[in-house]
């Protein structure tokens, strides 16, 4: 279902600071007949920059890769909307609840009646992204007067090092069930860490 910003005399018991939802077939009530296909997890397209520099002894690759056009189901947003009190939220949602005439017009109405009971395009965010996803820097010691070893590099490797997107969960490259068939759900997954590796290569 969608959500709609101006009121509709069809769902009389939606008040102020609560979802308000699309009679999509325009017969006078909001039920399961007004359910629509919203979203599609499938990219625009998928695409991918990589290069490597050396200069003497020092060596340098990158590599850039990004998606344009996914959707995203981000329950997480669900579970903090449930603004009833029974349970720990964000901060900001807290901060952005509707608390009046003149307040935010984003945020919810915090009461014990205001959980989620239908789903929508409320939920689904657009999942394009910018990764800065690897990103490497070595040097080649000269070993041409040491007999006992042939060569020695030393480096210092990054993986998931920078990422620009809209998407406000954890990680727009998110697959909660691990298969390419139900890509697009975030359940609230571990996101992809950051790490940082210092290593050698040696040949004696």
């Amino acid at each position: 279902m969608e959500e709609v910003a101006e009121y509709s005399s069809t769902q009389s018991n939606a008040a102020v600071g609560q979802i308000r939802y699309r009679d999509v077939n325009g017969d006078g009530t909001i039920n399961e007949n007004d359910r629509t296909v919203i979203g599609d997890v499938n990219p625009d397209y998928i695409w991918g920059v990589s290069n490597s520099l050396s200069y003497k002894g020092f060596d340098f690759s990158f590599l850039f890769q990004g998606v344009e056009g996914s959707d995203i189901i981000n329950t997480l947003r669900i579970s903090f909307d449930n603004l009833d009190g029974r349970g720990n939220i964000p901060v900001a949602n807290y901060e952005n609840a509707w608390t009046g005439e003149g307040s935010t017009t984003t945020g919810r109405q915090i009461n014990l009646n205001n959980t989620v009971g239908r789903f929508s395009d409320r939920y689904v965010e657009d999942g394009s992204f910018v990764r800065l996803k690897n990103l490497q820097l070595g040097y080649r010691v000269n070993t041409n007067s040491l007999s006992w070893m042939s060569s020695a590099r030393f480096y210092i490797n990054a993986v998931n090092v920078w990422t620009a997107t809209d998407y406000t969960g954890y990680d727009p490259e998110v697959s909660a069930f691990g298969g390419a068939a139900n890509r697009g759900v975030d359940l609230g997954s571990y996101p992809q860490s950051r790490t940082i590796i210092f290593g050698t290569n040696l040949t004696f």
